[in-house]
């Protein structure tokens, strides 16, 4: 009977029924037997809410239909069975009228009515058999989410319905302010095509509604940070949120440490051009740099000028000095004195050295429109700016030495001064409030041991950061085409994985298996259509499973299943951004 007061039973029981609780359930997985004017419907992928009553008071158990099943005892005889297997029927056994059709509903949420108050509970019993269930609808999902409604964005549809599925992601600041209070980690994964650059902007907009949130971008292949340049769609929500976006290419980006400086030194042709080709002497040749910018930190010009030398390593004058204190100290690199002669020789051509040496220079630089990366973190903490590092090197210019080696360096640069300086702001009681995203992150958190020693280090850099920084206030958000290849620990340290398409063999699928338990949902992920064979029907359609508490149909941080809105239409007319 419908409690007139109860807003909430009356969506639910004006709904559509279309099944009853059967056996065995328990109160995290529902069996429900369908009933036959829902037999014919697409049930796989909708939710269904059941209404019972626990410590005396009216309450509602959600969860998302993972599997239908037909079970039909009279065919499972072998005579009958081979009466079918020789006519192709055995009537009146088989047929719609022995038929007996079940779903499996994975309990993802549960509500209590307390007062007019909707609250979110535990489900710590189990209805009993014939409850009724009904059909989720857009109405029931609004009444659920009224006092959220603020809080409340749309980035999909629940699996194959057209009703938006609610999300809430909240920012890393204190509670009292609508915040978690603390920073967690999320991926992104899905082959190529499989939608997960257009979620993860659709996210990066979420997130970016926070305005007392900062976001950092490294960028490796240019795509976000061209939405930005571009006027794209990206750069039109920040827009219409209020948040300044910036966009950083290497040609904008000052290093500063002095470990920067030597990895970058071995992995060019300089030493090469200088004569030094044994890794032993290159090491000394590399120590006798930087021990000339650590103890000529500044010099004095002849126009009587004080410079600041790594900063202007790329003149011509300071040039001069290094190569003297090169040139002076040629002993430090070789005992023989021909190879010394050697050395001298290649010294003594400097306008071919400055030639090769300028490039690398300039990554240090401090010319006008240049940003060191410490300086990177503290404005977009200070100013509370969403900020586009692209590393990708498609705005390089001849001026700097630019290569995936370099890449990596500079992108350990970078991690390392999140760490440095995040660290530092938490000692002064700082709370960053700050997600830092990276593409292709399986290229630098590998599963396996990389070879490269550049890499490597990158790689124990980001793998230390996910463990230690979250107490500063700074989560990561990880966009990959694997999960298989991408290392254990990061995934371990996740709180939210999307999951795209094509994930679904061998190693990727056995990974997936241990993140999410296996059973129904992988078979319901396994199911997932191709994104590009769903053109030939007019339309793509970008399906993802996510597992954590994304939804408030999914408190419990089970994995759903929703189709990722067209992010070029949709996603700004559901969520108020056109």
């Amino acid at each position: 009977m419908i409690n007139e007061s109860n807003e909430l039973s009356k969506k639910v029981q004006e709904s559509e029924w279309i099944g009853v609780i059967g056996s065995p359930s328990s109160n995290t997985a529902f069996t429900i037997d369908v009933i036959e004017g829902a037999y014919e419907k697409g049930l796989v992928g909708n939710f269904c809410v059941v209404e019972l009553t626990q410590d005396g008071k009216p309450a509602y158990a959600i969860g998302q239909v993972i599997t239908t099943v037909l079970t039909n005892p009279y065919l499972e005889r072998h005579s009958v069975r081979k009466i079918v297997s020789v006519r192709g029927e055995a009537p009146p056994l088989s047929g719609e009228r022995h038929d007996v059709r079940g779903m499996e509903v994975a309990v993802g949420s549960a509500y209590c009515w307390d007062n007019a108050i909707v609250s979110p509970i535990t489900i710590r019993t189990v209805p009993s058999t014939g409850t009724r269930a009904y059909l989720l609808n857009q109405d029931i999902v609004d009444e659920l989410t009224k006092r959220e409604r603020n809080e409340v964005f749309c980035i999909g549809k629940i699996y194959n319905t057209e009703i938006n599925l609610p999300s809430i992601f909240r920012h890393f600041g204190p509670p009292q302010e609508g915040g978690l209070g603390e920073a967690y980690h999320l991926g992104v994964f899905g082959k190529t095509g499989s939608g997960k650059s257009v979620l993860t902007k659709m996210l990066l907009t979420v997130y970016g509604k926070h305005k007392m949130m900062s976001m950092i971008i490294l960028d490796s292949t240019g795509e976000y940070s061209r939405e930005i340049k571009e006027g794209g769609n990206l750069n039109h929500f920040m827009q219409r949120l209020g948040r300044t976006a910036v966009v950083y290419d290497i040609a904008h980006i000052s290093l500063r440490r002095f470990d920067a400086l030597r990895r970058i030194l071995m992995v060019s042709k300089f030493l090469d051009m200088l004569g030094v080709r044994a890794l032993e002497n290159r090491e000394y040749a590399v120590d006798l740099i930087i021990e000339f910018f650590q103890t000529h930190r500044e010099i004095m010009l002849v126009t009587g000028e004080k410079i600041r030398t790594l900063e202007n390593a790329w003149k011509q004058e300071v040039f001069q000095r290094l190569a003297d204190h090169i040139g002076a100290n040629l002993r430090r690199i070789y005992v023989a004195e021909e190879a010394q002669r050697r050395v001298m020789e290649y010294l003594s051509d400097r306008n071919r050295l400055f030639g090769e040496w300028s490039p690398i220079a300039r990554l240090f630089s401090e010319e006008s429109g240049k940003i060191a990366v410490d300086d990177i973190l503290s404005e977009a903490y200070e100013g509370k700016k969403v900020i586009f590092i692209d590393v990708s090197g498609e705005v390089q210019t001849r001026e700097i030495f630019w290569n995936e080696k370099v890449k990596v360096i500079v992108l350990k640069e970078i991690i390392g001064s999140l760490e440095e300086v995040g660290g530092r702001y938490y000692r002064e009681g700082k709370f960053l409030n700050l997600l830092v995203a990276i593409d292709e992150a399986h290229r630098f958190v590998p599963r396996e041991t990389p070879q490269d020693e550049d890499f490597e280090a990158l790689k124990a850099k980001l793998v230390d950061c996910v463990r230690t920084t979250r107490k500063y206030g700074l989560g990561w958000l990880f966009i990959s085409q694997s999960l298989a290849s991408l290392e254990l620990e990061i995934l371990r340290q996740m709180r939210l994985y999307f999951v795209g398409y094509g994930l679904s063999w061998g190693t990727e699928l056995r990974t997936l298996q241990d993140l999410v338990g296996g059973g129904a949902y992988v078979q319901l992920y396994q199911s997932f259509r191709d994104p590009q064979t769903s053109a030939i029907y007019g339309q793509k359609q970008y399906p993802f499973m996510v597992s954590g508490p994304v939804s408030p149909l999914s408190i419990s941080g089970a994995p759903m299943f929703f189709n990722a809105l067209d992010y070029y239409d949709e996603f700004a007319r559901i969520n108020g951004l056109e």
